[in-house]
């Protein structure tokens, strides 16, 4: 009877250090933004008709024409998670006291949210666009869905009421960036943040990943996302089911405006309505837009977008 058993353990200890290897894999190509860029240069995760989009799309293109224009100045600040927080800040044309915090997605930056930018701008905003964690100038090269970058927010706030301690801050974010701006309104903020713009967030890392094992490799998330969430802990970065942004927004006191594409793919948009039902915000919308796949919805229906964004946010910033 010894030497089944034998097998049998030995066959087991194979799987586990089978599933721990990919478990590392998964983790790389997940949260290492050179790991994932390579990834993404050898023409992974490409999809011919959203490329397009984004090289046709003038409204696009005129937001990152603009942005170099302008020549954003590069700033930095120390942070609560140990080292700097990096970010571009476009000043108002006029002495303003109204700030927008614009916040980038996954594997893009603040020239990616160019258009936001020039929407706020052309408004009187002062506009600070952060550098997510692992992207841009941040040394360190993993990034955290937004569970960590919470906290540097919260430090860019400190930053910009230490700078104008009138000011009135919306929060406006898109993809990762969405789910950061939800994080955030989970947390205590002060009177200053006056609301909040949330396009196409996930309701939380491990189901957005769980979704995408599904969608592209038909695989449940055992045992393969159980083991690049034990990497990801072991890392010291963060639990895939901790990043929530549907818990968070429970806890909010921050009117919410949620947008969601319908055809969006990446992001189901299916995950936009239990979102808004979750959040216990004293004031909260849902705007669906048709036909737009992920994170292109001000780019699809620009007009039905920021109407719908002005109109919201309008009620904070008279």
């Amino acid at each position: 009877m010894k030497k089944p058993l034998k097998i049998i353990t030995g066959a087991a200890l194979g799987a586990g250090a089978a599933c721990a290897v990919v478990g590392e894999v998964l983790y790389e190509a997940f949260l290492n933004m050179d790991v994932n860029k390579r990834m993404r240069d050898k023409g992974l995760f490409y999809k011919e008709e959203e490329a397009r989009f984004w090289a046709e799309n003038q409204i696009y293109a005129e937001g990152i024409k603009w942005f170099k224009s302008v020549a954003p100045e590069d700033i930095s600040i120390p942070s609560r998670i140990g080292r700097d927080a990096f970010a571009n800040i476009i000043p108002a044309d006029e002495k303003s006291s109204k700030w927008a915090i614009v916040i980038h997605g996954y594997t893009a930056g603040p020239a990616s949210m160019s258009h936001y930018a020039l929407k706020y701008h052309n408004q009187g905003f002062n506009v600070l666009l952060p550098h997510m964690l692992g992207h841009g100038p941040d040394k360190v090269r993993y990034c955290s869905m937004g569970y960590k970058d919470r906290l540097i927010i919260l430090d860019w706030i400190k930053y910009i009421l230490g700078a104008d301690p009138d000011a009135k801050i919306l929060l406006h974010g898109v993809s990762m960036g969405s789910a950061t701006t939800m994080l955030v309104t989970g947390e205590s903020l002060p009177s200053n943040v006056v609301c909040a713009v949330a396009d196409c967030g996930y309701s939380s890392c491990w189901d957005e990943y769980a979704g995408q094992l599904k969608e592209m490799f038909g695989l449940p998330p055992f045992p393969l996302l159980y083991a690049a969430n034990a990497v990801s802990k072991l890392r010291g970065n963060f639990d895939f089911k901790k990043c929530a942004p549907k818990e968070a927004v429970m806890r909010s006191k921050t009117p919410t405006l949620f947008v969601h594409g319908e055809d969006d793919a990446f992001v189901p948009f299916s995950m936009m309505k239990p979102l808004y039902e979750s959040c216990s915000a004293p004031d909260k919308q849902m705007l669906s837009v048709p036909g737009a796949f992920h994170a292109n919805s001000a780019f699809v229906e620009n007009e039905l977008y920021w109407n719908t964004v002005d109109g919201f946010i309008g009620k904070y910033f008279e």
